[in-house]
């Protein structure tokens, strides 16, 4: 077993890890670099005292876990597809306790960082006696991590077979889908987990901004919130510049104007954000704001796109890159320079398409 233990940490643990240190010192930073060292204990018995005794907070935080669990269960799925993986195979001949053990304990290598968290989070809990908080605490990561192992079982299970199982059923568009729409297309039958998870994180961080109460109007509190949701589109942006690459090449030899290709482009990312421009406009944000928040929305990811047709697709390059970003965005809201970062990215995004569009594969 423990030959097994070191393949699965090689291949799952370690890749893992090696592909999310930007978000996960990113992360690391927001919990405990954005506050003042003398302020960080009170800050965080806060923060734990508000997950053991609001229900709501709760539940917010369980969905949190259950995206980055999302995360490394997307990572550990798409690598048993990849053919130098297929060794993997092999896994589904040992006895069910073998593969189950092996398994978990990778999961539990990887869900390192929220498990040490949850230790304070039981630790305060059994303090202060919030009992209850404790007991839904470790039953739900109990039911996660098992899920997780459970779900990875299953898909390694069926290697073998003619037809792999889906984790989400896909969604088959009934009518014909235009150009800007066909990258939809793909999200919802090709990959409608990653979809599903990176817009119910969106929605999630806009109302968990929200939530902060001002004494007047703020719109920069939902843009915050905004923002977090537009990090987690990267993977989005990643994949449709690989669909372009993969399925699309075609569409360049095509007698399309650059002007006319960079409006498809932004109108599907603005597409793509309907549910959180809607999230914003039935809370009361402005008109006149919302229409250069939905700007700023649109050309924020449109710039990440373009961006990539600049030397080789690497996820890991790609990542850092909107981490580097999102800081740079997050000073400029703070300072209600939005606006002016939208103009600069649109103008920015299609400079960039219109040098690099037809000197990718060059370049490549």
């Amino acid at each position: 077993m423990g030959a097994v233990v070191r393949v699965l940490h090689k291949v799952l643990v370690k890749k893992f890890y090696e592909r999310n240190v930007g978000l996960l010192f990113f992360v690391f930073y927001l919990m405990f670099g954005v506050v003042e060292s003398n302020q960080l204990i009170n800050y965080h018995r806060s923060l734990i005292y508000g997950v053991l005794t609001s229900p709501v907070f709760l539940m917010g935080v369980m969905g949190v876990w259950i995206l980055y669990s999302a995360k490394y269960l997307q990572l550990v799925l798409s690598e048993l597809a990849e053919p130098h993986n297929q060794f993997l195979k092999d896994y589904s001949r040992l006895g069910k306790s073998h593969q189950f053990w092996p398994m978990l304990l990778s999961v539990v290598m990887m869900d390192q960082p929220v498990l040490l968290y949850s230790v304070f989070i039981v630790g305060v809990g059994i303090f202060s006696q919030q009992y209850v908080a404790v007991f839904l605490v470790f039953v739900f990561h109990f039911a996660r991590l098992v899920g997780c192992t459970w779900i990875v079982l299953r898909r390694i299970n069926s290697l073998h077979e003619r037809k792999a199982t889906k984790l989400l059923t896909s969604i088959q568009w009934p009518w014909k889908k235009y150009f800007p729409f066909f990258y939809l297309g793909h999200f919802t039958n090709q990959l409608p987990l990653a979809l599903l998870f990176t817009k119910s994180f969106s929605l999630f961080a806009i109302i968990g901004f929200m939530q902060i109460t001002t004494d007047h109007y703020e719109n920069r509190t939902a843009l915050m919130g905004l923002l977090f949701g537009l990090m987690a589109h990267s993977v989005i942006i990643f994949e449709s510049r690989r669909l372009e690459e993969t399925y699309l090449i075609f569409v360049r030899g095509l007698p399309i104007s650059m002007i006319k290709r960079f409006l498809f482009l932004s109108l599907f990312y603005g597409v793509l954000l309907i549910p959180e421009l809607v999230l914003l406009a039935i809370n009361h944000i402005v008109w006149f704001d919302l229409l250069f928040i939905t700007l700023f929305a649109v050309f924020y990811l449109v710039y990440q796109h373009t961006r990539l047709f600049r030397g080789s697709l690497a996820i890991d390059a790609h990542t850092t890159f909107t981490f580097g970003l999102f800081l740079i965005s997050f000073m400029l809201v703070l300072f209600k320079l939005y606006w002016l970062e939208a103009f600069v990215l649109g103008i920015l995004g299609f400079y960039q398409y219109e040098r690099d569009y037809y000197n990718f594969e060059a370049s490549a």
